[in-house]
């Protein structure tokens, strides 16, 4: 009988520091956001490209970690169709015209994600972000005010043999640019924002 338990013991616990490794491909549908609330910016699509990691913590929970290259921003326009108008002096932005952000964003991001149950499963979980890029159109130009990109993900997905499709939703914490807004003075704290489509395989 101790023997047995022993076995079963040793199974349990190889099965849940088994660890797996993938590759994935995706779409980002990105934004720019005043925190939880209005989208400020015309949204667009961006690539992403990416590795994760699994290590299984027990037998639903997982921890799932990846580091990817992420398009972001506003991604549509160029110089010659900002929605700028070069001829007219800006002062300030018209909360309604705040849509005028041109600016594209290129990060590395690592998302430090738990993954809950197996064939059909939620994600959730910290990212941080690192700019390794970054191009601003357009006569209302300003640089990021950090670099660094920090926020939180949430998403849902399943598995098909070694095949994985994922959605999910990011939204960014800290602020990279701030506008002022046009009837209070104050400004408007812009941060990232993106939903994501992904596709990918484990390879064990």
């Amino acid at each position: 009988m101790k023997k047995i338990l022993i076995i079963l013991l040793f199974i349990s616990n190889n099965s849940f520091t088994q660890n797996k490794f993938g590759a994935f491909t995706g779409v980002n549908y990105s934004y720019f956001t005043d925190g939880f609330g209005q989208v400020l910016a015309e949204e667009s699509f961006g690539l992403q490209l990416g590795v994760v990691y699994e290590k299984q913590l027990s037998s639903s929970v997982a921890f799932r970690p990846k580091l990817i290259f992420s398009q972001q921003g506003d991604r549509t326009r160029t110089k010659a169709n900002s929605n700028f108008n070069p001829d007219q002096e800006i002062v300030v932005i018209n909360p309604f015209e705040i849509d005028q952000i041109d600016t594209k964003l290129t990060y590395i991001n690592i998302p430090l994600d738990f993954k809950f149950w197996n064939k059909i499963y939620v994600i959730a979980g910290p990212q941080i972000g690192f700019l390794i890029n970054e191009k601003s159109f357009g006569d209302y130009k300003q640089k990021a005010k950090s670099n660094i990109d920090f926020g939180i993900n949430l998403g849902t997905g399943f598995t098909i043999n070694k095949l994985f499709f994922e959605v999910g939703i990011y939204q960014g914490l800290t602020s990279l640019y701030e506008y002022p807004y046009y009837y209070t003075g104050n400004n408007v704290r812009v941060q990232n924002g993106f939903a994501k489509f992904t596709v990918g395989f484990m390879f064990n």
